[in-house]
């Protein structure tokens, strides 16, 4: 087998090393491209002597690439999450916004009322403070209806940059098919570069697993299996409106004519995180911010109810209760709808929670609460009729059917109730700031026991011994005997005895204590020494403007649990409005704690594997440099063999001639 003459040799070796500076070349080039990945020339040698043409590839490690686009995704996810929580974050905890500096505000200037229950000038400022606390509750709503509506946008924005990402993807890997997966002149490996570019900044945007086949494309899924490019196809991605919640995004994927809504527990990424807060932190502080306006808006209205105002009329509501509707699944085969309202006197049995009704008939029909999107305690089963039905401080309206087995509503009771509160007394002579009763002992009397209101729990008309507009009934409790034994004999404002108490009641709660009990919507304590023939009467409290007897407890709202912690009955389950507000910051607080650890444990893997990446895949200008040199000088050297072939050619025919 005859070798090649020497000048093909060096011409080979010329060619080969010229083919290597400019690899080399482009390396140091492309050292700042983002994406870029090193590239190596690769020869073998030719048995007849020379190298035979080269080629071209990446140097590159799928594992440690993977990986590296595993914890893109996860810390686009948590630092998505953190960015979001913490500009709520730090709303809550900005004093000029706090609830908490308002309640002390309006409590303050309740208490200034209890000096002179009858000055305007106190009252006037009292009920400016209820509506600077409704302005200090619809702000913060606000803030929240914001970041709801940037986040939907932001996410519509994203998938579109998905979609122009998955597109790209395809496209490259239908052009690296068509080049024959030959990589002889680098051109492969810089179509691959790009389109691994592409692949990287998709998984910034949603969490994705890679398949690279034979012919040198790469198929790619998400992380719950469904596929965004394949060899011959790609999916589009779509946000929609939820459903019922319009304002609840979802993304739904389109392939081959079929198309399925992700869960955003299978989409990862900036848009997962994204979706994850929405609902597991801003939806429910929400929903925490406007229980505690019904629980308070209910208190104040209740307290009030229990007074007398400066007109001697019993006390009216100082708030507004909002009411809510339902909102229907697109599936139902029934046009039924749910309204509803807040039961008066029940604000404290209000949840933070969301509920879904299904209907297993068309009259049958259970309740599932729901936090977020995870269900809180047993369902509750309800019929029809009757069309109302009571839970959780609520009645439910279900007259607006016809409604039909499988159908599904959502009630979001509390989710916009902080917006909807509104101060509905607009006279300041109607604070209730006086007890609506008088209680007192007759002058004559030989004991030494005094008569006291123990408690004010029901003014209405209908079922308390009060009338509309202020007045007291004479059929009520209207004085209080002592007989020959001590008992306590309770006659009305006819003079007929009504009930009595016995002796060892020590006159403590006596209505409560009669024989027949007695509720005529208050409570009376008799302390001290009573004699025989001493008389306590009641009546209403006309002209008792003086009294501050309701505003005290207007004031003592401050220090009253008033707002349900959790779904149980008793025991310690609830807190103060300062308590509760003090939860929600706690909460998101909470999170936007544990959101910045996972997100600095996300990013101290990515830099990780980031580095192990680049450690393989990118330029290292000092090895370059040391290539350059040494390509250079074999390049050089390859250039002499042909001089010294042409040397030897031109002896060779002076020679002959």
């Amino acid at each position: 087998m005859a070798m090649n003459d020497l000048l093909t040799i060096g011409s080979s070796g010329v060619a080969a090393h010229q083919r290597l500076l400019m690899t080399t070349g482009n390396n140091i080039a492309n050292v700042n491209t983002p994406g870029y990945s090193l590239q190596r020339t690769f020869y073998t040698a030719d048995t007849l002597g020379g190298v035979r043409e080269g080629y071209t590839e990446r140097v590159l490690n799928g594992f440690a690439q993977a990986q590296m686009f595993r914890d893109t995704s996860t810390f686009a996810n948590r630092n998505a999450y953190l960015e979001s929580v913490s500009h709520i974050d730090a709303i809550l905890s900005d004093d000029s916004l706090s609830l908490s500096s308002k309640f002390d505000d309006t409590f303050t200037q309740l208490h200034a009322t209890t000096d002179n229950p009858t000055a305007l000038s106190t009252r006037e400022l009292a009920l400016s403070q209820f509506h600077a606390l409704t302005d200090r509750y619809r702000t913060l709503n606000e803030q929240y209806q914001v970041q709801e509506k940037n986040i939907s946008q932001d996410i519509v924005e994203k998938a579109d940059e998905a979609n122009a990402l998955i597109t790209n993807i395809a496209e490259i890997n239908k052009e690296i098919v068509a080049a024959g997966g030959s990589p002889l002149d680098g051109n492969n490996a810089i179509l691959s570069d790009k389109r691994d570019q592409a692949i990287k900044e998709l998984a910034e945007l949603i969490d994705i697993n890679t398949i690279v086949q034979d012919d040198g494309s790469t198929l790619v899924f998400m992380r719950s299996g469904q596929a965004l490019v394949l060899q011959d196809d790609h999916t589009q991605l779509s946000i929609v409106d939820g459903d019922p919640d319009s304002t609840q995004k979802e993304m739904t994927l389109s392939l081959a004519g079929s198309t399925r809504i992700i869960g955003r527990e299978d989409i990862g990424g900036t848009i997962g995180g994204l979706m994850e807060y929405r609902k597991t932190t801003l939806d429910t502080s929400r929903n925490q911010l406007g229980q505690l306006s019904i629980a308070m808006t209910d208190a104040f209205n209740t307290q009030n109810r229990l007074g007398m105002d400066l007109n001697g009329d019993i006390g009216g509501d100082i708030f507004t209760l909002p009411t809510f509707n339902g909102k229907e699944f697109s599936t139902n085969t029934a046009a039924g709808t749910i309204s509803g309202s807040f039961i008066a006197g029940s604000g404290s049995e209000v949840t933070p929670y969301d509920y879904r009704v299904t209907f297993t008939s068309a009259t049958t029909f259970e309740v599932q609460r729901y936090d977020g999107d995870q269900p809180i305690d047993a369902a509750i089963a309800g019929t029809i009729p009757p069309t109302n039905f009571q839970l959780d401080g609520m009645d439910w309206d279900f007259s607006s059917g016809p409604f039909a087995a499988g159908d599904r509503h959502l009630v979001q009771p509390v989710r916009d109730a902080a917006a909807s509160m509104t101060v509905s007394m607009s006279q300041p002579e109607k604070l209730a700031l006086a007890s609506p009763i008088r209680v007192e002992r007759e002058l004559n009397n030989r004991g030494n026991a005094t008569v006291s209101i123990d408690s004010i729990y029901d003014t209405d008309p209908t079922t308390s011994d009060f009338t509309s507009p202020g007045g007291y009934d004479v059929n009520g409790p209207a004085e209080v005997r002592i007989n020959a034994v001590g008992d306590y004999e309770i006659y009305d404002g006819l003079g007929v005895l009504m009930a009595t108490a016995p002796a060892a009641s020590a006159g403590q709660q006596l209505f409560s204590n009669a024989v027949p009990a007695l509720t005529p919507g208050y409570e009376i304590n008799i302390d001290g020494d009573v004699q025989e023939g001493d008389v306590f009467t009641m009546g209403y409290n006309t002209d008792g403007f003086n009294d501050n007897y309701n505003a005290l407890r207007l004031v003592d709202l401050q220090q009253q649990d008033l707002v349900r912690k959790s779904l149980a009955t008793s025991g310690d389950n609830k807190m103060t409005m300062n308590d509760a507000y003090a939860s929600v910051v706690s909460f998101v607080g909470g999170k936007t704690s544990e959101a910045r650890v996972a997100a600095s444990a996300a990013n101290s893997l990515l830099e990780q594997s980031t580095q192990r990446h680049n450690s393989i895949s990118g330029v290292n200008l000092d090895e370059e440099a040391s290539n350059l040199i040494r390509f250079q000088q074999a390049y050089a050297a390859s250039a002499q063999v042909i001089s010294a072939a042409q040397e030897t050619f031109q002896t060779l025919l002076s020679s002959v001639r």
